[in-house]
Order: C-alpha cells, then structure tokens, then sequence
C-alpha cells in the first residue's frame, strides 16, 4: 500500500494518456477547492501558508505526472515546460514499445523488444551469428546450460 503510494511520486517510468488526464483532474479537485478557501476568507498571512504547505504536494504529484506523460512520448520530464506541449501530452499517443523510460504502460509493442540491454544486445548476436551459437550468451561452444 505504501509502496503504491510513494510510487505515485516517482520520476521513473511512462504513464498513459488517460492516467494523467486523471491525474489533472485530481490535482484540480484537490487544489481549486483550496485557492478558494484563501481567497474566500481573509486569512492572516500565516493561514496563507498553511495553504501553501497543503497545495505542496499536489503541484509535486502533477509534476511529477507530467515528467512520466513526457517519457511516454520519448521525452525528457523538461519537455512539460515548453509552452503548448501540454495539447502533445494530452493528445499525442504512446511510443510504441519500450523506450529508454521503460516498456509502454498499454503493453503495446512490449513483447517485441527487450527490456534489458543484455537481453537486447543477446538476442541480437543470435540473429547475426551462425545457428551453432548459443542464443543466450552468444558463444560458440557455452556451458551457460539453457536451452538453445
């Protein structure tokens, strides 16, 4: 349970389309309830702060939803700040595939690469070399003892 909910704060990974779209409308459910509350009332300048201490985390949460949204796209996080890349993000769909984020959050296109380059420069050495080399390790003559 913990570990879903930190994992909401990760940089690390990819997020779908409609993950951040949800992600939006939590963030303004959240947060224009509470810019109401502080223009609504006169709040002295410390009620002020305790605001902001409560909105913190929501613009940390959308941040960090858009720097996965942007890795989606093949794209450094960065790439939210560039005025009018939010429409790509919102519109624009999915690498197909693995990228260097990490594999597509819709499985499209996951099983036809490898997540790891190990596996990726292995499996690559198979294709290329003659059929007596092991698949696995790319040796002629291995003890690596998996099947060829």
């Amino acid at each position: 349970m913990i570990h879903r909910i930190l994992n909401q704060f990760s940089f690390k990974g990819r997020i779908t389309r409609g993950q951040y779209v949800v992600s939006l409308i939590i963030f303004y459910v959240f947060v224009y309830p509470l810019t109401l509350i502080e223009k609504h009332y006169e709040l002295s300048e410390d009620g002020k702060g305790i605001v902001g201490l409560f909105i913190i985390p929501f613009i940390i949460f959308i941040l960090v939803k858009g720097a996965r949204r942007c890795h989606d796209r093949g794209n450094s996080g960065l790439y939210q700040f560039i005025p009018g890349y939010f429409f790509f993000m919102v519109f624009g769909d999915s690498d197909y595939g693995v990228n260097k984020y990490g594999p597509n959050p819709k499985g499209e296109g996951n099983d036809t690469f490898n997540t790891t380059t190990d596996q990726f420069q292995n499996a690559l050495m198979s294709t290329m070399l003659h059929s007596d080399h092991c698949r696995h390790c790319g040796h002629q003559h291995c003890n690596c003892n998996k099947k060829r």
